[in-house]
């Protein structure tokens, strides 16, 4: 038996989707894709780096490795709505590089996500480390870690 589909659904069922972590950050929805993301850890006991910039907040021992913690807010042009950084809900996301061992700062990891790749899309300049996307009519800001590193 012969199943035909009509181009539409040909399109659908062969569209690339990319998996997409959405946590809260400053009290706003992200998204940060999954491959960008090495671990989720509990936040852990930080070593307050003095006289360091004030995106820093502070050196982690994870797993044996001293990590940067960073503040996303302060580093790209994501706004905080609210933070509460005391909350239970909090972690740090441990980022991919080949040679530097930093971690960002959410207040939530609310769940994994898959979205089509043709809709992450930066609609600012290619340089900014944050831009809005729509997906099923929400607006989320899309995190670019990688641009986070120069």
């Amino acid at each position: 038996m012969e199943i035909k589909a009509d181009k539409g659904e040909v399109a659908a069922m062969s569209s690339e989707q990319t998996d997409l972590l959405q946590v809260v950050i400053g009290g706003r929805e992200v998204l940060i894709r999954s491959s960008e993301i090495r671990e989720v850890v509990r936040p852990l006991p930080l070593t307050r780096v003095p006289m360091g910039p004030d995106h820093i907040l502070g050196l982690a021992n994870i797993h044996g490795q001293i990590v940067s913690v960073i503040d996303v807010v302060k580093v790209s042009s994501l706004s905080a709505i609210s933070s509460d950084g005391s909350s239970s809900k909090a972690r740090f996301l441990v980022l991919r590089h080949p040679v530097m061992h930093v971690a960002v700062w959410v207040d939530e990891v609310k769940r994994l996500r898959k979205v089509e790749t043709r809709l992450l899309k930066p609609t600012k300049s290619s340089s900014d480390t944050v831009h809005d996307i729509d997906i099923d009519g929400s607006r989320f800001a899309l995190l670019d870690t990688g641009k986070l590193f120069h």
